[in-house]
């Protein structure tokens, strides 16, 4: 089964997360776009380090094939395994990947 762009995209953040020994936190969607944050989501967003955007398209279908609680799967030949849970951040939900 081909991987798609999203779950692509959704490795490339775990990788940085998994390096940072830290989590990636996806924010709620302003002007068609989410930001890619890696950090502690128990902290202040201001605590979180900035990794980019992803387009809300990109982010929606990461969240179609995830589901909220544990998650394996296999992204381009490399088994992830993680947490998917909701936080908010001061105006804005966001939702946090972290890996086990």
């Amino acid at each position: 089964m081909a991987t798609n762009e999203s779950l692509l995209n959704l490795a490339e953040y775990l990788d940085l997360s998994l390096n940072a020994g830290e989590s990636v936190i996806m924010m709620q969607a302003c002007h068609d776009s989410c930001g890619m944050y890696v950090g502690n989501a128990a902290k202040t967003q201001n605590l979180l380090i900035f990794h980019g955007v992803i387009a809300s398209s990109l982010a929606e279908e990461i969240l179609q094939c995830t589901r909220v609680g544990r998650n394996e799967m296999e992204i381009a030949g490399q088994v992830y395994r993680f947490v998917r849970s909701v936080t908010h951040f001061e105006d804005r939900g966001a939702v946090v990947f972290a890996p086990t």
